[in-house]
Formats: C-alpha cells, structure tokens, sequence
C-alpha cells in the first residue's frame, strides 16, 4: 500500500508513532490529530500486476467559532400588531452549526421558542407574523444560539431586549394585511433523496393563514410531504423526480388581498450506475469488455482510470480502444492483467469503482 496527501506522497512512518498503518491492511490510524493532518488522502493498493485506487478522503478539524465582538446587550424597538425581524449572524463552523433562538431570563435560565407567530428562517433570524404587547422584554431577553451537535459545543450572541410601542388601539382591531417577510428563491434546488424545506413566512394582523398547492393543486400530507412552522414551512422528506414541479402558497387573514407566491423546485441527483465494470478472469487471446454507465441529473461524465492514473497516461496499447461507455482489449495477453476504474462525475458529485481484469 501508498499513500498521497495532497497530490504528493506521504509517508506515515516519519510521524513519531502518531500516525500507524493497520497490519495486513491500508487503513492508516492516526492518534491525537494535529492541524497538520488535514488534508486530502488517497490510498493506492498495488502489485506486480497493476494498482487499484481509493475514493479520496478529505480530513478537517471539526470547529464553531464564536459570535462577532458587538455590545453585549442590545435593545431594539418594535411596534404592537406589525411584523417584525431580529436578525442573526451565526458564526462560521464545521460541520455547519444549528441555529436558532431561545428566551433567555435575568437568572440565566433558558427556554426554547414555540410560538405560532415567531418562525425561524435557514440564514438564522428570527420573523414575529406580528408583535404583542407580551412580547416585550419585562424579564428576559432573545438570544441567538449556534449549536456544532459533533463537538456537542454551543455559543450564543448578544442579549437582545424587545421593546414593544403600544398603539393604545385594542389587539382586536389592530388589523394589517398579509405581507412578504421570507421565502424560498422561486427556482429551488433539491438534491434527490435529501430532505429539502420550502419556506413561505408572511407577517399581518391577524396571524395570515397559509395553504399550499403544487401545479395548482391542493397538498395532502403524507409520510413524505409534511408542513412545519405551523404551516409556513413545506417538507419533503425524500425528493424525488416526481416532487418536481410549481409549489405555490396561498396566504390570506381577512384583511386586504389575498398574497401567494410560487416556488418552481427542480430536482438533481448525485451519480449512480447504471451499468457497473465487472470483474474479468480471461484467458490470453480473449477479448475482455469492461462496462461503465452511469445515471445522474445533470449527467455525468465517465473517465477511465488505469492502475491508479488516468487512461490517457497509460502505456500505449493498440490493441485497447477506448470509448465513453466501455473499454475493449482485443487478443488478450498477459501483461493486460491490471485494474481498471470507472468514474462518473458531475457538479453534484462523483462515483467510482475500479475492478481488476486477470488474463491467465
């Protein structure tokens, strides 16, 4: 076995015992890791017949970094039955952190927000439908909280102070149409497979009731389609190419218009083959046939690996020829044993598998 960091060769020996190979096997084992570990690995398994490569393996330091140096309290004002905003600038990290917000009291206790009127958007900020009088801050205060659940590490922003401005009009008829606080982009993205949320957050007095159709149709929940955040928020769970299509919600309160805005959700899916290479136990003078096919939307682009290095870096062999979705060796002859790697690649990722063809 060898390995490469980075595109050069590694090697783990000179590493003070810290970093040690598992006997009879590639896999490297590294103890107490450093910052100088990080990187991308690749392990190459290799005899006097040819070489077989691994996926790439990127390293890094699992971190969350604090929140910016700003005052450490700050108090802000709203006005009673308008929609609202408390942004947040949640930190960097990796993985990325969890955001959300939560009441923090003047003893230092903590409580978490479930509130039909106040909705968490992806960027962190927290969107008041409409702001009450029991909203203001009398003994606690809004916190922003980044949460890494793999350092099961939290940081948490400033103290925040809401400041309500009471209309003296009675909550009953303090009325205000629907209006547009946050939604998705209106042509989404979703990776097959994944779960993907489509946001439709709208501020008014009284709090605006949302419904949800796709190609002008009403939605039923199911186990893949669900609505979170009260409504405001569509889930599917696991997308496929048929949750393609023109998602629309329809927002409206009884007072003034009616609002509705689309979202047109397109789905991507990462590579996967369709047709895999095959391992091939030839004899000298046969014809060996190696296959490769591959689906995935956008469609990816096949490459062909030997022993560890690009098809077109191999020995020239005139009897080889090599097309798109397969490679054809003609009259066998020994020294064609080798192994040989299939990848099918897009902007979506890649997937890989090399097998090894042995003429006897």
């Amino acid at each position: 076995y060898r390995w490469i960091k980075n595109g050069k060769p590694f090697e783990y020996t000179s590493y003070d015992n810290r970093i040690s190979q598992q006997s009879g096997r590639g896999t490297l084992v590294v103890g107490q890791p450093r910052d100088e570990d990080l990187g991308q690995y690749q392990c190459f398994a290799y005899n006097e017949w040819g070489t077989a490569a691994s996926n790439s393996v990127f390293v890094r330091r699992a971190e969350l970094n604090s929140f910016k140096e700003t005052d450490s309290q700050q108090v802000v004002k709203a006005e009673e039955g308008k929609p609202f905003k408390l942004t947040c600038e949640p930190p960097d990290g990796h993985p990325k952190p969890k955001v959300y917000w939560m009441l923090q009291g003047d003893q230092g206790q903590l409580k978490t927000i479930n509130n039909s009127r106040m909705t968490l958007d992806p960027e962190g900020n927290l969107w008041f439908s409409n702001v009450t009088r029991y909203d203001a801050s009398v003994d606690f205060a809004y916190i922003c909280t980044a949460n890494s659940i793999f350092r099961n590490e939290y940081k948490f922003g400033n103290k925040i102070y809401l400041e309500v401005t009471q209309t003296g009009i009675a909550p009953t008829l303090n009325r205000h149409e629907p209006v547009r606080q946050y939604t998705t982009r209106k042509v989404e993205k979703a990776l097959k497979g994944k779960r993907v949320e489509l946001y439709c957050i709208y501020g008014g007095t009284p709090l605006p009731q949302i419904v949800w159709k796709k190609n002008g149709r009403s939605i039923l929940s199911s186990q893949g389609i669900t609505q979170d955040n009260y409504g405001k928020t569509l889930v599917i769970r696991y997308p496929t190419y048929e949750d393609q299509g023109t998602y629309t919600c329809e927002v409206s309160n009884g007072v003034g218009t009616a609002q509705s805005y689309s979202i047109l959700l397109n789905i991507e899916a990462a590579p996967f083959f369709t047709v895999e290479p095959e391992f091939q136990n030839l004899a000298e003078g046969e014809t060996a046939e190696i296959k490769c096919e591959a689906g995935g939307t956008p469609i990816p682009k096949i490459t062909w690996i030997h022993n560890g290095k690009p098809i077109e870096q191999a020995e020239p062999n005139p009897r080889r020829q090599v097309n798109t979705n397969s490679i054809v060796i003609t009259n066998l002859v020994k020294k064609d044993t080798g192994n040989y790697g299939c990848n099918a690649t897009s902007s979506i990722g890649y997937v890989y598998k090399d097998v090894y063809i042995n003429v006897q």
